[in-house]
């Protein structure tokens, strides 16, 4: 059986049956016919209708959405509400600029004039969408509008920490007009999830932890992956940087959502002309923080234990503590915690660590700074802090990330264009995200019934 508990409160709320084997096949084999049938049968048109009878279903529905996946997750309702919206806001952009693509035709020789050459550009098939916990609709919707625009349909395990909000999401999709079984939804853990890598799919996208983006690599086989594998996003606060800009930027970029966001700024490195001035302002912004009205809980007691393990084992290598440290119950919370270090092997530093923690460096040079900033296996994004816009835009060009953010932090493009990482964050690509869904068929025709000339005799 697979449980949602409300982290606020600790309480079993939702309770599931996890799916089978068989019906895991099933899925799939559903999802393959419907997906040939429905793409021959609809024009772009047809489809963007869709979306947009899906979007505004969506938006009659956001309240009721909202509530349950902050029963599930336990994530303040506001920072729900705006990724709900930021997942939508895309939604015309996509449609206009698939309404507007067109075959291509490539030049060929001026000798073959009876030959063109066409690209033409065709869903994937079916795509299996593994979910996440800490944005549930936003990282579902923005793969789900872009994947069904063009014609794709969908096997999704929402995570098992918010069945109930992908089963919702699920409704919300089915109920606006979609044929039956392109977009079908399956239950469970790992375990699920790792059936669905060695399943029938034609592109598969997942958003989680490198160990298993990783082992999705290893057995997925040769198809499409369309990973985002987390990131240990470095901050840059330069020796001219606001600190009142900075220090607030910081304590939401770092403290929101407790923690648990995959482009949060995780490693803070603040040049030495201004680091007292700065971490003193941090702390006193920290300090009027409310807990659970503006951080949240943990999503589970597992969580904060291995935050609180990381956190004592930084304290006890040399780190000193300036502020939080210390569970609250009931519910899963940990306090907001800084502290300052000069150790780059700490794990709270080195390794990606869902929590509302924020470790300091204080650096003797914006150079120092970007070179501990790409000391890392992750590339998903950063963070620079200057009121030298010239000189901010040279350091976020030397970071060996996919995302970087000036005097900005937890801000993607509208319906998650482009939000890719490098390194072992992701596999980087430069298509956009609607592109994601499509591949490419090239056909090259002859027009006449001459042989060639050097053709066989």
């Amino acid at each position: 059986m697979i449980f949602s508990i409300n982290p606020r409160t600790e309480e079993k709320i939702y309770e599931f049956k996890e799916s089978t084997d068989a019906e895991i096949s099933e899925a799939f084999k559903k999802s393959h016919a419907a997906q040939k049938e429905w793409y021959e049968k609809t024009s772009k048109e047809d489809r963007a209708d869709l979306i947009r009878t899906l979007v505004k279903n969506a938006r009659n529905e956001k309240s009721r959405i909202v509530e349950i996946m902050y029963s599930e997750t336990g994530i303040p309702k506001a920072s729900l509400a705006s990724a709900y919206e930021s997942a939508l806001s895309g939604t015309d952009y996509y449609i206009e600029r698939y309404l507007n693509t067109s075959d291509e035709y490539v030049p060929i020789p001026s000798k073959c004039t009876d030959t063109t050459a066409t690209i033409s550009f065709v869903p994937q098939g079916t795509v299996a969408h593994i979910g996440i916990w800490n944005f549930p609709f936003w990282q579902t919707m923005i793969t789900a509008i872009p994947a069904l625009l063009t014609g794709n349909s969908i096997v999704y395990k929402p995570s098992d920490y918010c069945t109930a909000s992908g089963l919702a999401i699920t409704d919300l999709i089915n109920s606006s007009g979609f044929p039956e079984d392109i977009y079908i939804s399956l239950i469970g853990g790992s375990e699920v999830g790792k059936k669905m890598v060695r399943s029938d799919y034609d592109a598969l996208v997942f958003t989680g932890g490198i160990n298993t983006g990783q082992d999705i690599i290893k057995n997925a086989g040769v198809k499409p992956l369309i990973l985002e594998l987390s990131g240990n996003d470095a901050c840059i606060v330069c020796s001219d940087a606001d600190i009142e800009q900075a220090a607030r930027g910081v304590a939401t970029g770092t403290f929101s959502r407790g923690g648990q966001i995959c482009i949060r700024l995780k490693r803070v490195y603040v040049h030495k002309d201004i680091a007292d001035n700065f971490i003193d302002r941090l702390l006193e912004v920290t300090s009027h923080i409310d807990l659970e009205k503006d951080v949240g809980p943990l999503i589970r007691e597992e969580a904060r234990e291995k935050v609180a393990e990381a956190v004592k084992e930084a304290v006890e290598n040399g780190a000193e503590l300036l502020c939080g440290g210390e569970s609250r119950s009931p519910g899963y919370y940990y306090e907001p915690t800084i502290f300052k270090h000069a150790d780059e092997n700490l794990r709270e530093v080195r390794e990606e660590t869902f929590g509302p923690v924020c470790p300091i460096r204080i650096v003797d040079s914006e150079e120092e700074a970007v070179y501990f900033a790409n000391n890392t296996n992750y590339g998903l994004g950063g963070t620079v802090w200057s009121q030298d816009f010239e000189k901010a835009e040279k350091i976020a060009k030397q970071l060996d990330v996919g995302n970087v953010w000036i005097n900005e932090c937890i801000s993607t493009l509208p319906g998650g264009e482009y939000f890719q990482g490098w390194k072992q964050s992701g596999i980087p690509s430069p298509m956009s995200r609607l592109d994601l869904f499509t591949k490419k068929k090239s056909m090259v025709s002859h027009r006449s019934a001459k042989p060639r000339e050097k053709w066989y005799l």
